[in-house]
């Protein structure tokens, strides 16, 4: 019997640290089997994540509240179960004997939880939310550093460390069977089977809330949810297989397509924009962060590999219903500084809580920050980035404080000084500069959030569009003036009025490159404008002893092997 799509949300151990095969066999071993059920009516609890604790173990219990554990040497070992949509970890220890299967009940009577059959809107809506900060969506191994900015002319890795996700991806050596990518995917479709639960709940009037939340909002919620993680997966692997349905039923029924991906997610924020209300926090959904997702769906359709050169019309039409509503911060800082995060700018931002004691610096979500103030210092700057910001080549090549850039986002950006004993010293060697935007608030202890939607975005896209339909326009122009004129802080900056169309293009993606940088937008940029290629060549000939494995079929991931494992109708992409 073929294992039905998608079953690997439930069922599929996560996590691989297995020993040798052949070593395994030789010694004694046994099985786990765990059940999590609700202590009030033995409900089963599928999602939860089980662990045996110092054991690079881990599984997810299914549809019957069920997790396996094979091969597990002979022993005493606790385990823990992490219910979904809680906080609330259990704890039960377990022997394992030779060639037996050891059976564990753990049951669970905390009120705040979610099942199938009673769905607490507020509690799920919650968790959505939160789970946009997981690694691999939004989080450290997410989005704005794996994806966007990492691997292309931004942000390259530091061979110096030993950090495999990073320096493999970083040179495009990856398979379908690495497993960062396995759990990008993983953790993506968690959060559509999130959405997709919530989704279902309120079509079958099968819910609860206890904040009085209205069903058609929350509806829009978890559709506009379900579009930006689908947004993601359509960029990141080219053909996501769409899931629409919790039920494992109906898994056949499910199809890999890039058009149908994109279909649902258009469908899905027009029912956004109907139904959401114009919020005064940025840090949910919003009528606003809903055309402004729009318009950037239908940016990067009008672009490679699609080339539906229409689209450039409608990302307009969602971009001019901004105008006028939105403006930019006084201060590009304002756009990171926690106190001053509600600005106008921000449509749409994910939050991230730190802990209470980060004094230990073990809270590892950034990657950067400047040199000798981070543990993590895995990420470096191309030199072609920092060049971008000078002026004057001179003033680049003779590195001298005060520096003169007079683009104000470079101070921002990038951390042109070291921290040494704490002590703050400037540093006119550029290799010891490192990315700095956001990690200011993190390295303070600060809690902070990372823009995904700010209209600085939308004025830049909307340059992009009006150039693609009428050339390089006054609605171009002032569309990107607008953002280098708080960049430098008056209008002699203003771009040259006698471009042509492919000069001003360029203009503006370098623009954007330096407005959006960490922000996990630059690699859709070049893919979408069909730049990619000539970027990585031109990395390439600067950087002989270090190129990267770079191959036309990589300007996306690869389909996970586990998923064709599982998914007997699953295809992989071209050259994998």
């Amino acid at each position: 019997m073929k294992i039905k799509l998608f079953l690997f949300l439930c069922i599929l151990s996560v996590f691989f640290g297995c020993s040798n095969d052949d070593q395994i066999n030789k010694l004694k071993t046994g099985s786990i089997e765990i059940s999590v059920l609700f202590n009030n009516s033995n409900e089963p609890i599928f999602d939860a994540e089980i662990s045996i604790v110092n054991l690079s173990e881990k599984s997810i219990t299914g549809v019957d509240g069920r997790a396996t554990f094979e091969k597990i040497e002979e022993g005493n070992y606790e385990i823990t179960a992490k219910v979904p949509f809680s906080d609330i970890i259990l704890k039960d220890n377990v022997i394992v004997e030779h060639d037996k299967i050891t059976f564990l009940t753990i049951y669970f009577d905390h009120p705040n939880s979610v099942t199938p059959a009673d769905v607490d809107l507020d509690v799920l809506l919650d968790t959505s939310y939160k789970s946009l900060v997981d690694d691999n969506i939004f989080g450290a191994m997410g989005y704005s550093t794996i994806w966007g900015d990492i691997g292309v002319d931004i942000l390259t890795s530091n061979l110096s460390v030993n950090f495999p996700p990073i320096n493999n991806l970083n040179n495009y050596d990856y398979n379908p069977s690495n497993r960062n990518i396995e759990e990008i995917w993983i953790n993506h479709y968690k959060m559509i089977r999130h959405t997709n639960l919530g989704i279902e709940a309120i079509e079958d009037a099968k819910f609860t809330t206890e904040l009085n939340t209205n069903e058609d909002v929350a509806m829009a919620e978890f559709k506009f949810l379900r579009a930006l993680t689908y947004f993601n997966l359509v960029k990141l692997f080219g053909s996501p297989v769409v899931v629409k349905s919790t039920n494992l039923d109906e898994s056949q029924s499910n199809v890999q397509s890039q058009l149908k991906t994109y279909d649902l997610i258009i469908e899905d924020l027009i029912f956004a924009q109907n139904n959401l209300t114009s919020s005064n926090t940025n840090n949910r959904a919003s009528i606003a962060a809903a055309q402004a997702l729009l318009g950037k769906v239908y940016m990067q359709m009008a672009g490679f590999p699609l080339l539906q050169a229409e689209k450039y019309q409608k990302a307009l039409e969602q971009f001019n219903k901004l105008e006028g509503k939105f403006s930019l911060a006084t201060n590009y800082s304002d756009n990171f500084n926690l106190e001053n995060s509600n600005n106008n700018e921000v449509l749409f931002k994910v939050d991230f809580k730190l802990p209470n004691d980060i004094t230990s610096k073990s809270w590892d979500w950034f990657f950067w920050g400047p040199k000798g103030d981070t543990q993590m210092d895995v990420l470096l700057l191309t030199e072609g980035f920092i060049k971008s910001y000078f002026e004057n080549e001179d003033d680049f090549n003779n590195i001298q404080f005060p520096l003169k850039v007079e683009d104000k986002r470079f101070f921002e950006n990038i951390a042109s000084f070291t921290i040494e004993g704490g002590i703050s010293n400037n540093s006119t060697q550029v290799e010891d500069w490192r990315p700095y935007k956001l990690s200011e608030n993190y390295y303070k202890g600060n809690s902070f959030h990372l823009p995904i939607l700010r209209y600085a975005d939308v004025l830049l896209m909307i340059a992009e569009a009006e150039n693609a339909i009428n050339g390089p326009s006054s609605k171009a122009y002032n569309a990107i003036n607008e953002v280098r004129r708080r960049a430098y802080g008056n209008l002699e900056n203003d771009i040259p009025s006698n471009l042509n169309q492919q000069e001003l293009l360029d203009l503006i993606l370098n623009e954007r490159c330096k407005e959006l940088c960490y922000e996990g937008h630059r690699k859709d940029d070049l893919i979408r404008t069909q730049k990619l290629q000539d970027i990585i060549d031109r990395l390439n000939t600067d950087n002989i002893d270090n190129k990267k494995n770079y191959e036309p079929h990589k300007y996306v991931l690869p389909i996970p092997q586990l998923e064709l494992e599982l998914n007997s109708n699953a295809v992989q992409n071209p050259g994998y």
